[in-house]
C-alpha cells in the first residue's frame, strides 16, 4: 500500500478544522439570532429566513409574556456526524412567567451548501418533542392568595365564593337583547357587553360581572332564564362586605395591561392580581408564586379546536401559596365607620386610631361615588379650625393659659388681609378657653404674634404633621409652612394659608393629645410587632389642651356630641375654606377622642364641621357603643 503523503494529511486536518469552526460559527449565529429575535436576518438552507422566523415565532407565541418570545440563552455544544450534514448539540434556557427557569437539550442541523455551512430549520430545534405546526404553551395555575388579617387575628380578607355572570354568544337568540336584560339586572353597560359578545367566538364566556354569592342568590331567578346567560362559580379574595375599607384594601381581578407592563414579567395577561389598595401594594406577597405548566400541543386535529386532547407536559412547577399581610384594622370598628359614612351626602372620610398605640383601627371612605379613592390617607385638605389643636399647643407652650384674656372681635386686619369669624361671631374680651371652645378665628389670628412660624411648625410636627409615614402604605402626613410673612402666619394659625392635612394626620394629632405622647400611626405590621413607644409631649400644656377639647363639646361648637353613648367625647370642629368662590366653599371637619379611640372625619364641601362632620362621628361612636 502506498504511503499517504504527509502534506495531504496536514491539509485534510486543516480543512476539517476549518469545517468544524464554520459549523460551530453557523450554530453560534443561529443561537444569537434566536435569543435576540433576529432570525429573519439569518440565512437558512431549505427555507427562507422569513418562513423560519414565522414558524418559530408561532410555535413559541404562548410561552412567555414578552412581545416576541425568545429563550434567554442558547448554549452551543459539540458537533457530531460526518459528510455535508452535521448535528450540533444545544442547551436551551427560557425565563418563563414567575421567574421560572426551564432548561432542556436540543439539537440543530447544519448543512454545507455552496461551500458555506448554514443552519437548517426543523421544529425539533425548538424542542425535541415539537411537531411541525405544533406549539409550546405555558399556563399558570393561580396560587392560593394570602389573607389580610386584622386586629386580634381577625381574618378580614380571604377567599369567598363568587359567581361570574356572563353571556355565551352561541346560546343567545339575540345577543343585544340578552345583553340588555343582563345589564338591567346587574347594573352594567349593556351596549358594551353586547359589543364584546358579538366580537367573541360562539362558545366564549363573555363576563358581565362577578357577584358575591349572596348578591347572586338575590338575582339568580331573574338571570337564569335569559337566553345565553351563563354562570361560573369560583372564589375571590374579598373582605366581609363590599364596602369594608374598600378604598384601603383594594380589589382583586384580572391584571390590567398597565400592571402587566410594570410587573417586569411577574404578572402576565389573564392572571388574577391585586388591582388597587393593599391588594396591589402587597400583591407579590399576597399572590405567592403561581404554578406553571409547559405543554407541547400537536397540530390541530380533526374534531378538536387546538389539539390539546393530545398534549404532553414538558415542564411543571407547583404553585406556592401567598403569605398573609397583617394590619391593625379592627373589624367591628371598621364596620361601624363604614356604616356611619353611608349617611354622608358628599365625599367623606373617617379614620379611627387607638390612642395608646397609634394603631389605625378604621379607614372609611364614603359618600356618592367616593368609596374607591382613599381620601382618608391621601386627601390633602386645609384642616381649618382642627389645626387650632397644634396652634393651641404652641400658644400654651409660649406661656398663654386657658384663663388668659384674648379678644375675639368680629374681624381683624393683618397686613391688609381681613380675617373674620364664622357667622360673624363676636365674643369680645373673654378667656382663651372660651375662644377655643367657640373656635374664634380672630382670637387665634390676634395671638399669632405670641409665637413665630418656627414655633407653630414645631408644635404641629410634635403632633404628627409632616412626620415620616410609617403606615406601610402611601399616605399624606401633612404640610405646615416653616417660613412666611405675618399674613400667612396668621392664616396658618387657623389651618389656612398653605397648611394641608389628611384625615389620618388629624386623627393622629388628636390621639397624641389624648395619650400625652405622639405615636406614629401604623397600619401594616409584622405579627407580634411591638407598639410604638411614642414621643412624650409637654405634660402641662397637653393636659390643658385635653380640657379645652372637652369644653368644645360641653360648652362650645359641638353640642350635638354631648349625649353620645360610650363615654365623654372631646373634640374640635373645623370649617376649612378652599377654592376661589365668594363666599368661599368649605370642607367640614370634626376630630377628637373618646376613651382609647381618636378620630377625624372630613366632608368635602360640607360646610360647617359641627353640622356635617360632627353627626358622622356621633353616628360612628353610637354604633360602637351598641
Amino acid at each position: 500500500m502506498a504511503a499517504v503523503p504527509t502534506g495531504f494529511i496536514v491539509l485534510k486536518h486543516r480543512r476539517e478544522a476549518a469545517d468544524r469552526a464554520a459549523q460551530q460559527a453557523a450554530a453560534e449565529s443561529f443561537a444569537q439570532a434566536w435569543t435576540t429575535n433576529k432570525l429573519a436576518s439569518l440565512t437558512f438552507t431549505g427555507a427562507s429566513s422569513a418562513d423560519v422566523a414565522k414558524a418559530m415565532g408561532t410555535a413559541t407565541a404562548k410561552l412567555t409574556t414578552a412581545a416576541h418570545d425568545a429563550p434567554s440563552t442558547v448554549t452551543v455544544g459539540k458537533v457530531s456526524g460526518d459528510g455535508s450534514s452535521r448535528t450540533v448539540s444545544l442547551q436551551v434556557s427560557w425565563k418563563l412567567p414567575g421567574d421560572r427557569a426551564w432548561n432542556y437539550p436540543s439539537t440543530l442541523t447544519v448543512v454545507k451548501q455552496g461551500g458555506t455551512w448554514l443552519p437548517k430549520y426543523a421544529p425539533t430545534v425548538i424542542h425535541p418533542k415539537l411537531m411541525d405546526k405544533g406549539q409550546l404553551v405555558a399556563r399558570t395555575q393561580e396560587a392560593k392568595r394570602g389573607e389580610i388579617i386584622g386586629a386580634n387575628d381577625q381574618v378580614l380578607v380571604t377567599d369567598r365564593p363568587v359567581v361570574s355572570v356572563g353571556l355565551e354568544p352561541g346560546r343567545a337568540d339575540d345577543i343585544g337583547d340578552s345583553a340588555q336584560q343582563i345589564a338591567a339586572i346587574v347594573d352594567v353597560d349593556g351596549a358594551a357587553l353586547a359589543k364584546r359578545a358579538e366580537a367573541a367566538s360562539p362558545k366564549a364566556f363573555v363576563e358581565a360581572i362577578s357577584l358575591r354569592q349572596a348578591a347572586y342568590d338575590k338575582v339568580k331567578a331573574e338571570l337564569q332564564p335569559i337566553p345565553g346567560a351563563v354562570f361560573q362559580d369560583h372564589t375571590r379574595s374579598l373582605a366581609p362586605t363590599s364596602e369594608f375599607a374598600r378604598a384601603l384594601l383594594g380589589s382583586v381581578g384580572e391584571a390590567t395591561a398597565e400592571i402587566v407592563d410594570k410587573s417586569k414579567g411577574r404578572v402576565r395577561a389573564g392572571d388574577i392580581t391585586g388591582l388597587s389598595g393593599l391588594q396591589l401594594a402587597y400583591d407579590e406577597q399576597l399572590s405567592g408564586k403561581p404554578g406553571l405548566t409547559v405543554r407541547v400541543i400537536p397540530p390541530a386535529s380533526e374534531g378538536t379546536d387546538d389539539g390539546e386532547a393530545k398534549t404532553e407536559t414538558l415542564f411543571n412547577v407547583d404553585a406556592v401559596a401567598g403569605k398573609p399581610v397583617h394590619i391593625t384594622l379592627d373589624q367591628t370598628i371598621q364596620l361601624a365607620a363604614d356604616n356611619a359614612l353611608k349617611a354622608a351626602t358628599k365625599p367623606a372620610a373617617l379614620v379611627a386610631i387607638r390612642v395608646s398605640t397609634g394603631e389605625v383601627l378604621a379607614v372609611a371612605n364614603g359618600g356618592p361615588n367616593a368609596s374607591g379613592y382613599n381620601r382618608a390617607f391621601l386627601g390633602q385638605y386645609p384642616p381649618g379650625s382642627t389645626f387650632k389643636v397644634p396652634s393651641t399647643l404652641a400658644l400654651l407652650q409660649s406661656g398663654l393659659t386657658p384663663q388668659t384674656v384674648v379678644k375675639c372681635p368680629a374681624t381683624l386686619n393683618v397686613g391688609g388681609k381681613v380675617f373674620s369669624n364664622a357667622e360673624d361671631e363676636v365674643l369680645g374680651s373673654v378667656q382663651f378657653h372660651q375662644d377655643f371652645a367657640h373656635s374664634c378665628n380672630t382670637a387665634f389670628v390676634g395671638s399669632s404674634t405670641r409665637i413665630d412660624v418656627a414655633e407653630l411648625a414645631k408644635a404641629a410636627k410634635s403632633l404628627g404633621f409632616g412626620q415620616p409615614n410609617k403606615l406601610g402604605v402611601n399616605a399624606f402626613t401633612g404640610k405646615v409652612p416653616t417660613s412666611g410673612d405675618a399674613v400667612s402666619h396668621a392664616a396658618a394659625m387657623i389651618g389656612q394659608s398653605t397648611v394641608l392635612a389628611s384625615p389620618v394626620t388629624v386623627a393622629g394629632a388628636s390621639a397624641a393629645v389624648a395619650s400625652g405622647s405622639w405615636h406614629a400611626p401604623r397600619l401594616v405590621i409584622e405579627p407580634g410587632e411591638a407598639a410604638d413607644k411614642g414621643t412624650a409631649l409637654p405634660a402641662g400644656p397637653v393636659a390643658e389642651l385635653r380640657k379645652l377639647m372637652r369644653e368644645v363639646v360641653t360648652n362650645g361648637t359641638a353640642p350635638g356630641l354631648r349625649s353620645t353613648p360610650g363615654g365623654p367625647v372631646s373634640g374640635k370642629t373645623g370649617t376649612a375654606e378652599f377654592g376661589q368662590e365668594v363666599p368661599p366653599q368649605t370642607h367640614a371637619w370634626f376630630t377628637g377622642f373618646q376613651g382609647d379611640i381618636a378620630f377625624a372625619a372630613v366632608v368635602e364641601d360640607g360646610g360647617f364641621g359641627a353640622k356635617a362632620a360632627g353627626p358622622l362621628v356621633k353616628n360612628f361612636l353610637t354604633r360602637l357603643a351598641q
